[in-house]
């Protein structure tokens, strides 16, 4: 969602099970997914056709064969859409320039037949503690899942990986530490942990059973909120689909858009109308050279300020995967 925003282009992460999570480096099995990016939503479609290896959830649901069959420019016209209001605000990272370029979609869905109502999808703020819980502990544990399959590494646990970025610090902690893998590192491990199965039962109460569901239960078609925005937890943390659309560039230049989501495995309503949004607002407009990028932060002294590791390289030294530091 955040690159294809980033980049006003589109970008479909889809329902959880819907793409297969093989070959994908591990935060969490309950939010990691794959999904398309493209310059059209067509493209979207063609790839989704391709990439959809159903698993978990998914398995045994009938998928469609081809998904641009739902490409419809008129799928918006008497449809529901709910405009979720908090995603408006700073208090949920919204600014007020990106806010400007998401009227003018909300505008365009209006014009082709659509109505627009403000609706409420839930206080990610509610359960934030909890996703970060449930994230912490599926990455120790899928991690590890991940190294034992890889054969050219004798990194096979989190604690390896910290001891590697400690034992190279300068090449690999230059800019930002590792202290989410030292939390993660000090959870229990364990999958059926009282803790962990708690945090993750609030969060898929919290985002679908008294978030999402009761929104699109009441008749709206999809909810709409403002790219940029935290609005990308509630589907995110629920496992339901969500579609970058870009709409246009703020004057300043920055992509800027809405996010769209909707409840399991309606991939082929969202892609519908993004396609309605597409064919009216043609949002795809070629880059321009704005200038050099910022430069690199100054080194905050990260490896400095450690301990000594034992075998700790500080000078020049060659990495086991061939990287050359000083």
């Amino acid at each position: 969602m955040c690159p294809s925003t980033n980049n006003l282009v589109f970008g479909l992460k889809p329902t959880l099970g819907l793409v297969s999570q093989n070959g994908i480096i591990p935060i969490g099995h309950s939010q990691d997914t794959g999904g398309p990016i493209a310059r059209t939503v067509r493209d979207i479609a063609i790839l989704l056709n391709v990439m959809q290896s159903p698993f978990g959830p998914v398995a045994g649901h009938v998928l469609p064969s081809d998904y641009t069959a739902f490409l419809d420019a008129n799928s918006l016209a008497g449809k529901l859409i709910g405009v979720d209001q908090r995603y408006l605000t700073a208090d949920y990272f919204g600014h007020d320039d990106i806010n400007v370029v998401f009227n003018d979609g909300l505008a365009a869905i209006v014009a082709a037949g659509a109505t627009l109502v403000p609706c409420d999808s839930g206080d990610i703020f509610f359960y934030a503690g909890d996703e970060f819980t449930v994230l912490l502990a599926e990455f120790k544990v899928q991690i590890a899942e991940y190294l034992a399959g890889l054969s050219h590494t004798s990194m096979r646990t989190l604690s390896d990986l910290i001891e590697f970025n400690l034992r190279y610090c300068p090449a690999e902690m230059p800019y930002y530490g590792q202290e989410l893998f030292e939390i993660a590192d000090s959870t229990s491990g364990d999958l059926t942990d009282p803790i962990y199965l708690a945090a993750r039962a609030n969060c898929l109460l919290l985002s679908r059973t008294l978030g999402i569901d009761p929104v699109l239960a009441s008749g709206v078609d999809a909810i709409v909120a403002p790219s940029y925005t935290f609005a990308s937890t509630p589907p995110a943390v629920a496992g339901y689909p969500s579609i970058a659309i870009p709409v246009g560039r703020t004057p300043e230049g920055k992509p800027a858009g809405m996010w769209m989501y909707a409840g399991f495995l309606q991939e082929p309503k969202l892609l519908a109308f993004a396609y309605a949004l597409e064919q009216a607002l043609h949002p795809r407009t070629a880059p321009q050279y704005l200038g050099p990028l910022q430069p690199f932060p100054p080194d905050p002294g990260i490896c400095g300020a450690l301990p000594k590791q034992p075998h700790m390289f500080t000078g020049k030294a060659q990495l086991p995967h061939g990287r050359i530091f000083w």
